[in-house]
């Protein structure tokens, strides 16, 4: 058995402008805002990538004002990642084509290749467990004798990307657990047997 969910290109443009302005901590003292995101669109295989403004602040950088990028790609790739009970979808985050007007194209490079790595390091805040969250006993009534509940557990899940739009498909494993019946206990040694077991 097989869910899916369809994100078009315009819930993912809905989805981005809701989310912006977006502030993620850099390091233990530092922050990226992005704002303005535009020109969104979907690359096969790789994911969302939007163009906006950023203001990047963070004191490692050796730079006591904030940092303003008059434009860069802000890159979402989600993913599925591995784990010992099963998978997580992860949403990584990249800057690509960074337009600093203050600063030569290297030290551009340098500054993206700090924030990039640091991105990378929040990539597990950023993972839904849909294998915890998708999985459930769902506990039946009394009046079902035969069985006490239906099991059902999200196995993996799958993302493709495409140019139009993102499907995410979890894959999931039914089963039924049956009630049991506890036996009646005997009557009591010289107590006189219920009607019905004395009939022939």
């Amino acid at each position: 058995m097989q869910i899916e969910a369809v994100l078009t290109k315009g819930d993912l443009s809905a989805i981005i402008n809701d989310f912006c302005p977006l502030k993620i901590a850099l390091g233990e003292d530092g922050t990226v805002l992005l704002s303005e995101p535009r020109d969104t669109e979907l690359v096969p295989d790789v994911g969302l990538r939007t163009r906006v403004t950023a203001e990047i602040h963070w004191p490692v950088l050796g730079v006591r004002i904030p940092v303003t990028v008059r434009s860069a790609i802000l890159e979402v790739g989600p993913v599925i990642s591995e784990k010992s009970d099963g998978g997580m979808l992860t949403f990584r985050l990249a800057l690509r084509e960074v337009d600093i007007a203050i600063l030569p194209a290297i030290a551009d490079r340098g500054i993206v290749n700090l924030v990039n790595k640091e991105l990378e390091g929040r990539h597990t805040e950023l993972s839904w467990d849909f294998i915890r969250t998708l999985s459930h006993v769902f506990t039946l009534p009394d009046a079902v004798v035969s069985a006490r509940a239906i099991d059902l557990r999200a196995a993996y899940g799958q993302v493709k990307i495409g140019s139009d739009a993102i499907v995410f498909a979890v894959s999931f494993h039914a089963g039924i657990q049956p009630r049991t019946v506890e036996p009646r206990p005997p009557p009591p040694h010289g107590a006189p047997l219920p009607p019905d077991a004395s009939r022939p």
